[in-house]
């Protein structure tokens, strides 16, 4: 019995020491002690920590307070994606798409984009439909686009861009109904002005009946989306 409580605690104290030396490195990250900061997460990023290896990569990507490393960025970044970490991936295809201190390199973005998304990342899932859509890393396939703009439609781009997918019938048959809907859950979300301006052009093509039906619609997908976010993020209780 007491074998097995010093190993609990042992347990306990490692991570209660882990989560203290991760509070220190923010604070000396918000403080614009960013060496301090550095150090703190490159030591945890060494002990095998997802968390610091994706903040260490962060300050090397955007160069908070420490000169842009792209390299090692990437290098950092892998090895928390390799951990399972669902952010890593996203910053991973996003240097690959921009050519951040190389070549673009869309095909790598693709593959890091899909990584994230099937995390369940909804801007690598955004990104990874206007790559399909646009041809971009691979072949031009608006059916796939339409996928993933599916799999991350709580974010404003996704809507937007399954409104323009059913507008002009790109991968998907001609379908102003849903079109309506896509742009008027965007505008009803997020407020966003174009796609209100997008949902008002499209009204003009439909009868009435259509712009109730679409009506409901928009309402019904904005409580589900609602249900889905905030769903995600309930606890969850084990037996």
């Amino acid at each position: 019995m007491r074998a097995c409580l010093s190993v609990v605690l042992l347990v306990l104290a490692t991570e209660l020491v882990a989560a203290g030396s991760l509070e220190e490195a923010k604070t000396a990250f918000d403080k614009g002690d960013f060496r301090s900061a550095e150090r703190t997460y490159s030591e945890l990023s060494n002990q095998g920590d997802r968390t610091a290896q994706l903040q260490l990569g962060l300050m090397y990507d955007e160069g908070h307070g420490i000169p842009k490393q792209y390299h090692q960025a990437v290098r950092w970044y892998a090895v928390a994606a390799s951990q399972g970490d669902p952010e890593a991936p996203f910053y991973l295809g996003r240097i690959y798409q921009d050519g951040r201190g190389g070549p673009r390199d869309y095909a790598r973005a693709r593959q890091w984009y899909r990584v994230a998304a099937q995390r369940g990342h909804q801007k690598a899932a955004v990104n990874l439909g206007v790559m399909h859509a646009l041809g971009l890393g691979g072949p031009r396939n608006y059916q796939a686009a339409g996928q993933w703009f599916l799999l991350g439609a709580r974010d404003i781009k996704a809507q937007e861009n399954l409104g323009v997918l059913y507008r002009n019938g790109l991968g998907v048959r001609r379908d102003y109904v849903k079109a309506y809907m896509w742009f008027a859950i965007a505008a009803a979300t997020q407020r966003d002005s174009e796609a209100a301006r997008h949902r008002d052009q499209i009204a003009r093509l439909m009868a009435p009946d259509q712009i109730e039906q679409a009506r409901k619609l928009s309402s019904e997908k904005v409580c589900a989306l609602i249900r889905c976010q905030f769903g995600s993020t309930l606890p969850h209780h084990g037996r």
